[in-house]
C-alpha cells in the first residue's frame, strides 16, 4: 500500500510543470541593450521583447498587407500631408489615456536632431513634423512625398509622454509605460520580469511574463525541453527536431527577408565584374542546401526581395545551379585557376548559419574558388555597416523588408543612399527615388520590378534563400505566433488538457 502510494505521488509531481502556469517564459537570444527605450533598436530579437509593453499606429499581416493597430484610418490629404485616425478607449498602463498627444510627443522626439539617438529616428527622418488636429487625429506634414509613410509607422512605438519627459529617455528605460499587454517590474541582465497590464486594449491571458536571455540555442532548446521556460526563439531546424522528439512542438516561419552574402563593388578584386559574380550565383546548390540545412523550409532567392514584399517580381527566373556554366564564365573571365576572396560572417545572428556558409564554400570550391570564412560577431558586423570598415571582400547580412514589407526598404543600405556604400551604381538611383515618391500604385510597382530586374541582371550579390526562423514551445502553449519580428502576446495562453 505504501510503494502505491509513493508511487502515486511520484506520478504526480512528475506531471506537475516545473514552473507555475501562471507565468510565461520566453527563451531569447539577448534582451535589449536600452532596456525599456523603444527608440534605440529596430530589429530581432530586441522587437521580441518590446512588442511586450509598446504598440506602432499599424501593423503588417504576414501577406504583408497593412492592418490598423494604434492607428484606425489614414489619408493622404496630399503628396506631403497625412492624416492620421488614432483608436479610441485606449489606456498607458499606468492609466493615462492614449490620444494625439503621444503620437505627435513620440515624432517630435525622434525628429528633432539635437536630442535623438538610436537606430529608429532615420527611419523617420522623412518627416517634417506632426500636429494635434483633435484629441484621437494626427496630422504629419513630409519633406517629400512619402506614400510609404503608413508602413514605416509599425515601428513608432508610443511611449505615455508626461512620464517619458518626466524621467528622460534613460530613467523611463528602467520603467517603460506603454499600450500594450505587460508592464516591466524587475530587470537584470540576463532577465525581465513583467506583470500583465489588465486594462490594456489588448489584455493578456497569463498574468505574468518572464523573458531570459541565454545566448546558446542548445541550451534555449534543452530548456523547453525540461520546462524550464516554454518558449525559445532563435532555434535551428535540429534544436526543434529535438523538441518535438520530447513532447513539444516546433514552429517555423518564413521571415520577410533574403539571406546573401554582399560584395565589395569597385575594390579592385574579381568581384567587381558581373560575369564573375554570375558564375558564383549558378555555382550553387541552393536546394540541397536548403533541404539539408534548413529541413527544406524556405525557398531559394533570386532577387533581392522576398515573395511576401511590396515590389517582387514574380517574373524573375529562378537562379539556376550549373557549377559547369560557373566554371565557363570563371575561364572567360581570365580566372580559369579561380581565386579567393574573404567573407566576414556572424554565427549566430540565423538557423545554421555557420552550416550555411561552409556550404556556400563547399560548392565554390567546386568550380575552383575558395571563400575563406572570417567569423565576426554581430556588433562586430553592425559597427563595419555603420563606420564602412571592412576586412574582407564580402559580408553576409540580409535584404531586410522590415518593417515596411516593402522591396525599397533594404534599397537605403543596400545603394549609394548608405553613408559607406558597398554598392553603388549611380544609374538605378532615379529609379529608386522615383519609386519612393510616387502615389500611383501601378507605377510604384513597375518601378520596384525594374529595381529588383537591376539588382538581378547585375548579380549585385550572392542570392541564397528566405530567411526562416525556428522555435519551440511547450506542448501546452496555444496561440504563440510572431508576424515581422512582432509577438502578439495577448494571444497566448496555456492548454493544460
Amino acid at each position: 500500500m505504501i510503494r502505491i502510494l509513493f508511487l502515486c505521488v511520484a506520478y504526480i509531481i512528475s506531471s506537475l510543470p516545473s514552473h507555475a502556469q501562471d507565468t510565461l517564459r520566453i527563451g531569447t537570444i539577448a534582451l535589449p541593450p536600452s532596456l525599456g527605450d523603444p527608440y534605440q533598436y529596430s530589429g530581432i530579437p530586441h522587437l521580441w521583447t518590446l512588442s511586450a509593453v509598446f504598440d506602432g499606429l499599424t501593423r503588417i499581416d504576414k501577406n504583408g498587407a497593412l492592418r490598423p493597430w494604434l492607428a484606425t484610418d489614414w489619408e493622404a490629404e496630399d503628396q506631403y500631408t497625412w492624416l492620421i485616425s488614432l483608436r479610441k478607449s485606449v489606456e498607458f498602463s499606468n492609466g493615462e489615456e492614449f490620444n494625439a498627444t503621444a503620437v505627435v510627443n513620440a515624432i517630435n522626439y525622434l525628429i528633432d536632431d539635437n536630442t535623438v539617438t538610436g537606430a529608429v529616428a532615420p527611419e523617420f527622418k522623412f518627416i517634417l513634423t506632426a500636429e494635434i488636429v483633435d484629441n484621437h487625429t494626427v496630422r504629419i506634414i513630409t519633406k517629400i512625398p512619402a506614400p510609404g509613410l503608413p508602413r514605416v509607422l509599425p515601428l513608432l512605438h508610443i511611449v505615455e509622454p508626461k512620464h517619458w519627459y518626466n524621467l528622460g529617455p534613460k530613467d523611463f528605460a528602467k520603467n517603460p509605460v506603454g499600450t500594450g499587454p505587460y508592464h516591466p517590474t524587475e530587470f537584470s541582465p540576463t532577465q525581465i520580469k513583467f506583470e500583465a497590464v489588465n486594462t490594456s486594449w489588448r489584455a493578456p491571458k497569463i498574468s505574468k511574463l518572464e523573458i531570459i536571455a541565454t545566448p546558446d540555442s542548445y541550451s534555449r532548446s534543452q530548456a523547453v525541453i525540461t520546462g524550464e521556460i516554454d518558449i525559445a526563439m532563435g532555434l535551428g531546424p535540429d534544436e526543434i527536431h529535438s523538441i518535438t522528439n520530447n513532447g513539444g512542438k516546433g514552429l517555423d516561419w518564413r521571415v520577410a527577408a533574403i539571406c546573401a552574402i554582399h560584395f565589395h563593388h569597385n575594390n579592385g578584386s574579381p568581384l567587381d565584374n558581373v560575369s564573375i559574380r554570375q558564375a558564383l550565383n549558378i555555382a550553387i546548390n541552393r536546394d540541397t542546401l536548403i533541404e539539408n540545412l534548413l529541413d527544406g523550409r524556405t525557398v531559394p532567392a533570386n532577387q533581392p526581395g522576398p515573395a511576401v514584399a511590396f515590389g517582387f517580381d514574380p517574373t524573375i527566373p529562378e537562379i539556376e545551379y550549373n557549377p559547369q556554366k560557373a566554371r565557363q564564365l570563371l575561364e572567360e573571365a581570365g580566372y580559369q585557376n579561380g581565386f579567393k576572396f574573404v567573407v566576414e560572417g556572424a554565427i549566430g545572428a540565423g538557423a545554421n548559419d555557420s552550416a550555411v556558409y561552409q556550404q556556400v564554400a563547399q560548392d565554390l570550391a567546386n568550380v575552383g574558388v575558395i571563400m575563406e570564412i572570417r567569423t565576426v560577431s554581430v556588433p562586430q558586423l553592425i559597427r563595419s555597416v555603420i563606420e564602412g570598415q571592412w576586412n574582407g571582400d564580402a559580408f553576409g547580412i540580409t535584404y531586410a523588408t522590415e518593417p515596411t514589407i516593402d522591396v525599397l526598404r533594404p534599397m537605403r543600405n543596400h545603394s549609394c543612399l548608405w553613408y559607406h556604400p558597398w554598392y553603388c551604381d549611380e544609374s538605378i538611383m532615379p529609379t529608386i527615388k522615383q519609386a519612393g515618391t510616387t502615389f500611383n500604385p501601378q507605377l510604384a510597382l513597375t518601378l520596384r520590378h525594374k529595381i529588383m530586374q537591376h539588382y538581378r541582371n547585375q548579380w549585385v550579390s550572392l542570392y541564397l534563400y528566405q530567411t526562416v526562423r525556428f522555435a519551440g514551445t511547450t506542448k501546452n502553449v496555444v496561440g504563440f505566433e510572431e508576424v515581422h519580428g512582432l509577438i502578439n502576446y495577448e494571444n497566448i495562453y496555456f492548454n493544460n488538457q
